[in-house]
């Protein structure tokens, strides 16, 4: 009688743990991952970040915006996180890590010359790995979802009842990824980006803004951020997101990264990085001559993605455009989309010269207010 009753138990508890499963599986997507494309050299990694107070019982588009924004611009081998954003704690915890399983155009041309009589032509395997690849991501999406699901009426607020978030704090949480990442790193964040803390708040922004830089001791660089789901909470959110908006422009240019999409919708390009270049530059100022980095990811085409340009004394700001190289010699054509020397909001960064050293200029075109040009010396040079 009493063994019955435990293999009856038994039962129900991995007839409720396959039902769980079933429906993880049916809603983002089941594991059979393998680690050797991790040791693919990769021009960026992908982190994406999931704010547990968005997460709404039954709601789960913005996982499958995710996934499929993923399947579209990842880069063979390249790594993927998954970080759960808790900003009622003000802490950041990694659910999963794993890297695109993908090969280079190279790679694929060789694989398809050779024969294989004893082992499998890798390229026929492609197809499942990316399959537990996706299963892996979205079982990493569904926990979070199932831990911190919470009716509508629970998670949606109005601007004049905003609850406490600490967004910022959150994300500063997990600066060690970005300090310690050689590559640039693609931030996506699902949140409704409403912090309201100590520290801000996008519903009153303080008339002088401090550095939270300074404050937090923290930096975010050599990444882009990109968050969607914004306001999605919010019953009267389109009020608050431009200066939403506004307000994080400014905070992740104090982090020393950019903000490349900020809206309701995930708009990060379909791009797919190929090359990468990262440069020392130098900006005259009138004679006061400026430090920094440039950063250009190019597609296959020479179209600028997730690049940025960044100086010690000004700010940094994301670039876009065109960089090519043909027989050694290289020419960018790119705009910025915030300022960094004039008050314009964009500005033009033009270069040429050979791969290692490059001459141009950054600014505006045709004079400034005073009469005098708006175009700087700006020098590139590769480190040796």
């Amino acid at each position: 009688m009493y063994l019955s009753v435990t293999r009856t138990i038994v039962l129900l508890l991995l007839l409720t743990l396959e039902s769980m499963n079933a429906a993880h599986a049916a809603l983002f997507g089941a594991n059979g991952l393998d680690p050797a494309f991790c040791n693919m050299k990769t021009v960026r990694q992908t982190v994406v970040y999931v704010d547990d107070m968005m997460m709404v019982d039954g709601s789960t588009d913005w996982a499958m915006k995710v996934n499929a924004k993923l399947k579209a611009s990842l880069t063979p081998g390249e790594r993927v996180t998954v970080v759960r954003l808790s900003p009622s704690t003000a802490r950041s915890d990694e659910i999963w890590t794993g890297c695109w399983p993908e090969y280079t155009a190279e790679q694929r041309t060789q694989f398809a010359k050779e024969t294989y009589l004893i082992s499998r032509n890798p390229l026929d395997t492609i197809g499942d790995q990316q399959k537990f690849f996706t299963v892996a991501f979205g079982g990493a999406l569904a926990r979070i979802y199932a831990d911190a699901k919470r009716p509508a009426a629970a998670v949606h607020f109005s601007v004049s009842k905003p609850p406490q978030k600490q967004i910022l704090r959150a994300l500063a949480s997990d600066e060690g990824r970005f300090g310690a990442s050689p590559a640039t790193i693609r931030a996506i964040v699902y949140s409704d980006m409403m912090e309201n803390s100590d520290l801000a708040s996008v519903f009153k922004p303080p008339s002088t803004v401090p550095n939270y830089s300074d404050k937090l001791g923290s930096h975010l660089r050599r990444s882009v951020f990109y968050a969607y789901g914004v306001a999605e909470d919010v019953t009267d959110g389109q009020s608050v997101q431009e200066t939403a908006k506004a307000f994080w422009g400014n905070v992740f240019k104090m982090l020393s990264s950019t903000l490349e999409g900020f809206g309701t919708d995930l708009n990060v390009p379909n791009q797919v990085p190929v090359t990468a270049y990262f440069y020392n530059v130098q900006l005259n100022v009138n004679g006061t001559v400026l430090d920094g980095n440039m950063s250009l990811l190019t597609d296959v085409d020479g179209y600028l993605v997730d690049s940025w340009i960044g100086f010690s004394r000004l700010s940094i700001s994301g670039i876009a455009g065109t960089f090519r190289c043909r027989s050694g010699n290289c020419q960018l054509d790119s705009t910025t989309n915030s300022e960094l020397i004039t008050n314009n909001p964009t500005e033009v960064v033009r270069l040429t010269g050979p791969t290692n050293k490059l001459e141009g200029n950054l600014g505006i075109e045709g004079k400034d207010t005073h009469g005098q040009s708006a175009l700087f010396d700006l020098k590139a040079v590769l480190p040796n």
